[in-house]
């Protein structure tokens, strides 16, 4: 579990802040959403829906007019922006991003297949400069886009001039990669190691994974590696390593045992996981786009993602993405009343379900007395990370309160 709020939200005790006080009250908390033989099918399912091909289909040539359309995805922000010191972002600083993201001529490109060699960032252009709407807005910089971890594996189809950036293919998404970050390696390297016949998943929020030379590395919820052996001392697994050369160099790690930080395989894509899982990230910080000034943190997509990534279930990276990736219990209209409202959660939807609003998105704990109750990450109503709230906050805004502004209840499946 992550550190707890200071200050609980309105209607929430000590005792709902334990995953098992929700899980004892579920009706069938052990019940697969998707049984395992069709995760595969489901995640295949996400892709065609997104458009987005898995990284490891991408052709060893692509013409340039594609690329330029990946490219081009990313524009300046239509809104006034301001620096770091709360500053207007000037034409001439979208100018020069617009310059380093730009494609050399040529009639084909080759595609560079690689490794995260550590978690990092998915940038919307090559920089690290913080762009906000708002001025002194750190805490939400809109050109960061989402993040990968440990062994995700990239396609790379552009570089900045500099050579310190690549446009790549990460799973579900586009953008600009470090390139201190990645490793590389031929196609088949990178799908024996993203793609093993046997794995460790990550169960902590985070974990420390120890190797004989150099730091320890760091995986996060969700993310898989492949495993040699369990023994006495924890779960063997196989670690990327950046070479001289920047070519991919694999080694031996070790995730302890004893700290609850894996499992070998997945866990079951129940209630009971997604839940479980997302209370080992209470009270942890929002981070917009998975990380916040370069600090690790999640944003509510990231949490919801995380929470069913144990399970080998791969959602995309937006909510709202999400929400059209998983199959509708309950869709809401704007003409519902709350008590309507209240009564469809606690009638017909599911805890675990997914309850989706304009711009954010929850995981559904269940309903006392009528009062329907979540678990995400939020940076609004005066709190700041992943909590445990009923869903009148934001009541008496100008937004209206969660309740008021759902849209859909959906399962995985």
């Amino acid at each position: 579990m992550g550190r707890i709020m200071a200050e609980l939200p309105p209607g929430v005790t000590e005792e709902m802040l334990d995953a098992r006080f929700w899980l004892d009250r579920a009706a069938a908390p052990d019940q697969p959403f998707v049984a395992p033989e069709s995760i595969g099918l489901f995640n295949a399912r996400v892709h065609a829906a997104l458009g987005i091909p898995p990284v490891l289909d991408l052709p060893e040539t692509l013409d340039t007019t594609l690329v330029q359309q990946a490219l081009a995805s990313y524009r300046p922000l239509p809104a006034l922006c301001y620096d770091g010191l709360g500053e207007l972002v000037s034409a001439c600083f979208w100018d020069r991003l617009l310059d380093a993201a730009s494609l050399p001529a040529s009639a084909l490109v080759e595609t560079r297949f690689g490794l995260a060699i550590r978690r990092t960032d998915v940038r919307a252009f090559p920089t690290r400069s913080v762009v906000n709407t708002q001025p002194g807005e750190i805490a939400l910089d809109r050109l960061q886009e989402t993040t990968i971890d440990l062994g995700w594996p990239v396609a790379a189809i552009a570089a900045s001039p500099d050579g310190m950036w690549q446009f790549c293919l990460t799973p579900h998404y586009w953008g600009w990669v470090s390139s201190a970050d990645l490793a590389w390696a031929d196609r088949e390297l990178v799908r024996s190691y993203a793609l093993p016949a046997a794995w460790a998943t990550i169960t902590a929020s985070r974990a420390w994974i120890g190797v004989a030379q150099g730091e320890p590395a760091l995986a996060q919820m969700g993310t898989r590696l492949p495993l040699l052996e369990r023994t006495g001392r924890g779960l063997r697994v196989l670690v990327p390593r950046r070479a001289d050369d920047g070519m991919l160099a694999i080694v031996e790690g070790l995730v302890p045992a004893g700290a609850e930080s894996a499992v070998e395989g997945d866990l079951p894509c129940t209630p009971a996981t997604a839940i479980g899982q997302a209370f080992r990230a209470l009270g942890e910080p929002y981070a917009w786009g998975g990380s916040r000034a370069g600090m690790f943190g999640r944003d509510c997509s990231r949490l919801v993602r995380d929470a069913y990534a144990v399970s080998g279930l791969r959602l995309p990276r937006n909510g709202s993405q999400q929400a059209a990736a998983c199959r509708p219990v309950v869709a809401f209209t704007d003409a519902m009343e709350v008590n309507e409202r209240r009564a469809l959660l606690a009638e017909r939807v599911p805890p675990g379900a997914l309850l989706a609003l304009r711009g954010h998105i929850m995981l559904y704990l269940g309903a006392l007395d009528g009062s329907p109750f979540v678990i995400h990450s939020t940076l609004s109503s005066g709190f700041d990370g992943v909590i445990v709230s009923d869903l009148s906050l934001g009541e008496g805004s100008e937004k209206g309160s969660l309740l008021h502004r759902l849209t859909a209840a959906v399962v995985p499946g």
